[in-house]
């Protein structure tokens, strides 16, 4: 017997999974120019609303724990200083409220 069919049912779901998140990675990647979400660790010392004004960046809006805020730069480098900042994360900002509208309010 051969172990092929083994190795396709194991491979199957890794598949699955690697081509349902490699469009959704694509699609939160941050652009230049466009408002970001910026997710921070905890709200403590200002959170994610410190972390985009160490940045330089515009706040748009903030959630109610400011663990996520919306913020925006013309700037290039602005998800490089996000990050340099101590941002968790950041992804595009129309991308994050789709996915985060049913449990928080921006």
């Amino acid at each position: 017997m051969s172990s092929r069919p083994a190795r396709r049912t194991r491979l199957l779901p890794l598949l699955v999974l690697t081509c349902l998140t490699v469009p959704v990675v694509t699609a939160a990647a941050p652009r230049p120019g466009r408002p970001v979400a910026v997710l921070a660790w905890s709200a403590e010392a200002g959170g994610a609303a410190a972390i985009a004004a160490r940045a330089e960046g515009e706040l748009r809006s903030a959630s109610r724990g400011n663990q996520i805020v919306i913020a925006s730069s013309k700037t290039p480098d602005f998800v490089a200083r996000l990050y340099g900042a101590g941002a968790l994360l950041v992804v595009d900002a129309t991308m994050a409220a789709a996915c985060l509208s049913p449990f928080i309010t921006l």
